[in-house]
């Protein structure tokens, strides 16, 4: 996993927090998404969605980077 705390592409908020630790209370205003990490090869994303987080729904990522654009994705659809 990278050693980023979050970042914003797209317009879009992505955390990846650490295995043990919580997903964060984000501020509102900004489309937020997470990446967990699910076992060594798989990735599962996030939405923070009326003030919880649910999970995006599987398939599971087998990369970071496709788990990436997943969110980039999700979060385009929900401004066009």
């Amino acid at each position: 996993m990278m050693d980023i705390d979050n970042m914003i592409i797209s317009g879009i908020r992505i955390y990846f927090p650490k295995t043990e630790e919580l997903l964060p209370a984000p501020e509102k205003g900004m489309r937020t998404f997470a990446i967990t990490v699910a076992d060594s090869e798989h990735f599962r994303l996030f939405a923070f969605v009326n003030s919880r987080w649910v999970m995006m729904g599987l398939p599971e990522f087998d990369s970071i980077g496709k788990a990436i654009m997943g969110a980039v994705q999700q979060g385009k659809s929900v401004w066009h």
